[in-house]
């Protein structure tokens, strides 16, 4: 006991708390319901309504704080795992959804709220502009959860948008707050600031963020710091970006996505520190807000909310996605357009906002704190446990790939190093296939098998069996060839065998070749035999069939002995 204060009985809670939402998000997977509805509601169950135990929470001030500093990480975490070509190749679409789909889901969900609600048009906007972004720990946690595998470019589009479409929603929103506060000027002032947000939010990122890249390759630290280094600058230039005038927001997610983007080994310590960190931050912004609310005062705000939650679900987001994608986007097709529509998840972040007017002082606070909380219910509920039906009923789903079950950095090379990638080999099509009848990627390497739990010495002659797990070395751009490779429900089928008209022995030294054919060859590669030289451009086990096309040339494998070619065949082009 402290100054009044039992600690120990505040640990004890939050230990119990923290322990019961990482237990029943095993639940939540198995039964189809979003995991941050299971935090929302175990935040509501322990509340001043609730029936576990009651705990009384109305300190906004601090719910404030504590849950942008949440939002921050999560929205920082997304963008450490950001691809920067997924990122270019969905940009403009996303950026379009992020400001002028937000904009236009904002106006359209306030002016229907207006006409059909009792709201004044301040009110009804200034909640359009609350509930008008997607959430980026929603759709993330969702899409990652699902189980269902979506064509890139849609849940790429999803996943960019909500985590960039945050700063233009918290802008609307202070802009519109000013008004209703009787603080705002003109609408010059209102360009002003939707201008010093988004260019100081892009500039501050843009400097913290090369900063990073600078300092964290060079930090010669503990593993455990690097992450630890990563957020301290990441935090910093939010703070700095918003104490000018910008959107913090917008500047963490470009750091994120400027340290993400190297290939460098201490990015390897950080995105599994940075993973644990989200799921607390999620954890706890999810519970935090389910403690603010009470249900009781919740009850006579629930037609306003319904009503907001139709509107903007089936009429605003709908729209404003066909409005912005459609004109200028013609890759889309118009079921892809629904299911981006349908993916519109709100969750903490028009919580967070609606603390606003609350701290603003406005009269009818609750108003907006309660819309804001029965719309992310909604969402989550209806939206969120039906991703995986409305996917297969609009037929937008993408053939299944094998993701790793596990991939880490080799370890050798400071940049971009070699990754090793495990593969659970589970598919009847791979049961008895040999490893020499499986087109690896080049510059792929079998680093081991494993069968009942022992490690196995493998050769071109080693046949697979469902239950084994594989170990393959390569690069990045490797691993969407290697997940095809053990997704394919068809037996791989061997190449067709041309043999050309020329057949020469393996041993026979490169120089010779590169004598007779006029061959340009390098200085290492002139050193090698032809089926050295055959194995080093092949990559994995060589099968025979494998051919390289050379300026003049076709060199195609004819024969194998055991793993290595020893007759090849010569084909003029």
């Amino acid at each position: 006991m402290l100054f009044g204060i039992d600690y120990n009985y505040i640990y004890f809670i939050g230990g119990v708390l923290l322990t019961i939402s990482v237990m029943v998000s095993r639940l939540s997977s198995a039964i189809g319901t979003p995991i941050l509805l299971v935090f929302l509601a175990l935040g509501m169950l322990t509340g001043e309504d609730g029936v576990i135990i009651k705990i009384v929470y109305n300190d906004y001030n601090s719910a404030f704080f504590i849950s942008n500093l949440m939002l921050a990480l999560i929205i920082f975490d997304g963008g450490l795992r950001t691809n920067w070509h997924t990122l270019r190749a969905v940009s403009k679409e996303s950026t379009l959804l992020a400001t002028l789909g937000v904009l236009v889901t904002a106006a359209i969900t306030g002016g229907l709220a207006y006409l059909l609600v009792d709201l004044s048009l301040m009110e009804a906007l200034l909640i359009g502009a609350i509930v008008g972004s997607t959430d980026a720990a929603a759709v993330f946690a969702l899409l990652g959860g699902s189980g269902v595998n979506l064509k890139e470019k849609i849940s790429s589009t999803l996943q960019i948008e909500s985590a960039t479409n945050d700063p233009m929603a918290i802008v609307l929103t202070v802009v519109l707050l000013s008004y209703a506060s009787n603080q705002a000027s003109d609408f010059i002032s209102v360009l002003s600031t939707f201008g010093m947000q988004f260019s100081l939010g892009t500039i501050g990122g843009l400097i913290f963020g090369f900063f990073a890249r600078l300092v964290i390759p060079a930090a010669n630290i503990g593993q455990g710091l690097y992450a630890l280094l990563a957020i301290g600058i990441a935090l910093t230039g939010f703070a700095v970006t918003a104490a000018l005038g910008g959107s913090g927001f917008l500047a963490i997610f470009i750091i994120g996505v400027l340290i993400g983007n190297q290939k460098i080994r201490p990015l390897n310590y950080i995105l599994p520190v940075g993973e644990g960190i989200t799921w607390l931050s999620q954890i706890t912004l999810f519970l935090l807000l389910g403690l603010l609310v009470t249900p009781h005062r919740m009850v006579a705000y629930w037609h306003y909310g319904v009503v907001v939650a139709l509107i903007l679900t089936f009429i605003a987001r709908p729209l404003a996605v066909f409005l912005c994608l459609k004109p200028f986007f013609r890759r889309y097709s118009n079921r892809e357009l629904l299911f981006i529509s349908w993916v519109g998840l709100r969750g903490s972040v028009p919580i967070v906002l609606a603390i606003y007017p609350v701290m603003s002082g406005l009269p009818h606070a609750q108003l907006y704190f309660n819309v804001a909380f029965i719309v992310v219910l909604f969402s989550l509920l209806v939206q969120g446990a039906s991703i995986v039906p409305v996917a297969k009923w609009l037929k937008i789903t993408a053939p299944a790939s094998a993701a790793p079950i596990s991939k880490s950095q080799v370890g050798v090379l400071l940049a971009d190093d070699y990754e090793l990638y495990s593969y659970d080999v589970k598919l009847p099509s791979l049961e008895g296939v040999l490893l020499r009848e499986i087109r690896f990627p080049k510059r792929t390497q079998i680093a081991a098998l494993y069968r009942d739990g022992h490690m196995l010495k493998t050769h071109g002659d080693t046949a697979l069996r469902q239950g084994d797990i594989i170990a393959v070395i390569g690069h990045e751009n490797d691993e969407p060839l290697l997940n095809a490779i053990f997704a394919q429900t068809r037996r791989p089928k061997p190449p067709a065998q041309d043999f050309g008209d020329t057949l020469l022995p393996a041993d026979l030294p490169m120089t010779e070749l590169q004598e007779r054919f006029g061959l340009e060859l390098t200085s290492f590669e002139q050193t090698l035999t032809l089926a050295e030289f055959m194995d080093y451009h092949i990559g994995g086990y060589p099968q025979v069939g494998d051919a390289l096309n050379l300026i003049n040339v076709r060199l195609t494998a004819a024969k194998l002995q055991g793993d290595k070619v020893s007759l090849v065949s010569l084909s003029r082009l």
